[in-house]
């Protein structure tokens, strides 16, 4: 068990880190074998997951494995939760580094909207005449710049998970039995 999720973390951490090399123009190639690492990742640490919740209930009794469930369940919620607080705080924070300061330059309200948003940014960026396509560019590359700041930081968090399997998680389940 301790592999095969440690082996899952490590393809998933490397997924996540070939996503976050892809660029506006980069195809979809590259972005498809960052995906497949992902999905063979996420693939092992999900028939590990099954395993590991044995661990947890099974280290336990009879009578305090709904405790142990509900811990399980809670900290895989919290968790969830934190990452993508996590996630959205990194990528916002370089998604608006990222922006030219002629943002700066548009009209209050559409520069606002640039700034809280890249959908909101290809938005003013049809509406922005002959200025349109260089805004267009500057919002794509501010996306990525944040997407890829985001993804590196998760896939970091996912392989110290990987190491931390290699030296805390047990080797097989317990016996749910006891």
């Amino acid at each position: 068990m301790k592999a095969v999720m440690a082996a899952g973390l490590t393809l998933l951490s490397g997924g996540l880190f070939a996503i976050s090399r892809v660029h506006a123009d980069s195809g979809y190639l590259p972005f498809l074998g960052g995906l497949v690492l992902c999905g063979l990742g996420i693939g092992l640490t999900g028939a590990a997951g099954t395993a590991g919740t044995a661990a947890i209930t099974g280290s336990l009794g009879r009578g305090q494995q709904g405790v142990a469930s509900a811990m399980n369940d809670t900290t895989r919620e919290v968790g969830s939760a934190i990452g993508i607080a996590l996630m959205g705080s990194v990528y916002g924070s370089h998604y608006r580094d990222a922006l030219p300061s002629s943002i700066d330059q548009l009209p209050p309200q559409a520069a606002d909207s640039v700034h809280d948003s890249a959908a909101a940014g290809l938005q003013v960026a049809q509406q922005a005449g002959p200025q349109g396509p260089a805004l267009t560019q500057a919002v794509q590359d501010a996306f990525i710049s944040g997407l890829s700041a985001s993804l590196i930081v998760v896939a970091v968090i996912v392989l110290a998970a990987a190491i931390g399997c290699l030296f805390r998680a047990p080797r097989q389940a317990p016996n749910a039995d006891s």
